[in-house]
């Protein structure tokens, strides 16, 4: 959820893959058909497509399903227009300011993106929802066979009834794009480019058109910015267009070199070492909550001093039920589809193969690639790494790799009830074992002494 109004028990977000309010949604349908083929998806983490291509604000209360508005963006004319699908309020929250608050929110969406007007279709004989769309400026421009057609001017809803003094949370130290004045762009990326300013800072504009996502990273980006974890290339200060979040100032790079470029020059000890580094940083970020997502050699840097930087932590994720379809095949997990602390424990395993065996694995290489590179090259590590390995590519088992290390340590040195049963059985046979061979040659040696 993205969080556009929360206070206390209330909470008015956009809905992104929070699949238990997608059920609660789904479970308003008036349609059967609809209901089951939708929380059929919703069972294998899957957007129902009847949610594609649509935004959904959502208002709750203790985690409770209030109501919803789902709308979408259509061209005419040459012009954006928002679409509003469907506002649907439970009964016992209806009249109560909640239907409004929707509505303004996708009001606020649509001035955001920078959309010409709002429109609805409200059934004729609805006439609660006619006169709260009235009540906000909404007048009527046509009529068809499902009731009359609805519109408002967006740029003059957000002026009027200061939409964006209402949803807009822009921080105190934010940056205003226009101060900035860009010299060279130093680097191109999935997400976004990176450019060098006049007055020496380092900017990250993100290049995505899609408004939730833009939303969502503004929100982690704020969280990020407040952790105390030094190994991070953080944010400095957001950036924004005219209120609008368009990127950040991020913290400079030490004198180093990202994981990979010198790998060849590590010995096996070196390796471990940096390994053993990330994966100290890893538990740390995890115990925040949140989750690399995107954890990769080329994420991964080491200053001159050797003291490990993840870059690249707009990739970060602080929610649940985030599916991690954005990183490179080859490091996404195969069992689990949902970011999490076991996508980063797979991701890490990866790149840790990578690093122990000098090899990069292709970026689209399938669960099955990845698999048949480690056994073509399992003889080369050590029985540890290799029990690490075996649990990550051939089980559901996601360990960090010390848990595993001492996971094998102690099968290796420690006994069961069982073979310690065995161990003082096989004890007490021996002693008396022991004890008839010193009877027998104490005889021996009395005769031979005696007749002698």
């Amino acid at each position: 959820m993205i969080n556009l109004v929360k206070k206390e028990n209330l909470n008015l977000g956009i809905l992104e893959s929070d699949f238990d309010v997608f059920a609660d949604i789904v479970n308003t349908f008036s349609s059967e058909n609809l209901k089951i083929d939708c929380l059929a998806d919703i069972d294998d983490y899957i957007i129902p497509e009847y949610f594609k291509n649509k935004i959904t604000i959502v208002i709750q209360t203790n985690d409770m399903l209030i109501g919803y508005a789902s709308f979408e963006f259509k061209s005419r004319n040459n012009a954006s227009v928002v679409e509003i699908n469907k506002l649907y309020v439970l009964d016992e929250f209806k009249n109560k300011g909640m239907e409004g608050l929707l509505i303004e929110a996708v009001i606020y969406v649509a001035g955001e993106v920078g959309s010409r007007n709002v429109c609805v279709c409200v059934d004729e004989h609805d006439s609660l929802m006619f006169n709260i769309y009235r009540a906000l400026g909404f007048y009527e421009v046509g009529m068809n066979e499902d009731g009359s057609v609805l519109s408002i001017n967006v740029v003059s809803a957000v002026t009027t009834r200061g939409l964006n003094e209402k949803f807009r949370d822009i921080p105190s130290d934010a940056v205003d794009y226009k101060t900035l004045k860009l010299v060279k762009k130093i680097a191109s990326g999935r997400s976004g480019n990176i450019y060098l300013t006049q007055d020496g800072r380092i900017l990250k504009m993100f290049t995505s058109n899609s408004f939730t996502y833009i939303k969502d990273r503004e929100e982690t980006l704020r969280y990020i910015k407040t952790l105390d974890i030094e190994e991070i290339v953080k944010p400095k200060n957001l950036v924004y267009y005219d209120g609008v979040f368009v990127g950040y100032i991020m913290e400079y790079l030490p004198e180093g070199e990202a994981l990979w470029s010198k790998n060849k020059n590590y010995n096996f000890e070196d390796k471990i070492d940096k390994i053993k580094v990330i994966e100290d940083v890893m538990k740390k970020i995890h115990k925040y909550n949140v989750y690399i997502c995107d954890l990769n050699p080329d994420n991964i840097f080491f200053d001159k001093n050797g003291k490990v930087k993840l870059i690249d932590c707009d990739a970060f994720v602080i929610k649940k039920n985030v599916i991690n379809n954005e990183v490179d095949f080859k490091y996404r997990d195969p069992i689990y589809k949902i970011v999490s602390e076991k996508t980063d424990l797979y991701a890490f395993a990866v790149t840790s193969l990578e690093l122990l065996i000098d090899e990069r694995i292709d970026n689209n290489a399938s669960f099955s690639d990845v698999e048949r590179i480690y056994d073509k090259n399992k003889n080369k590590l050590p029985v540890s790494f290799k029990n690490y390995f075996e649990s990550i590519f051939k089980t559901s088992d996601r360990y960090y790799l010390s848990d595993s290390y001492e996971k094998y340590l102690h099968n290796m040195y420690d006994t069961d009830e069982s073979s310690s049963s065995f161990a003082t059985k096989s004890g007490r046979i021996s002693v008396i074992i022991l004890s008839l061979m010193i009877v027998v040659i104490a005889v021996i040696g009395y005769l031979v002494f005696r007749f002698r």
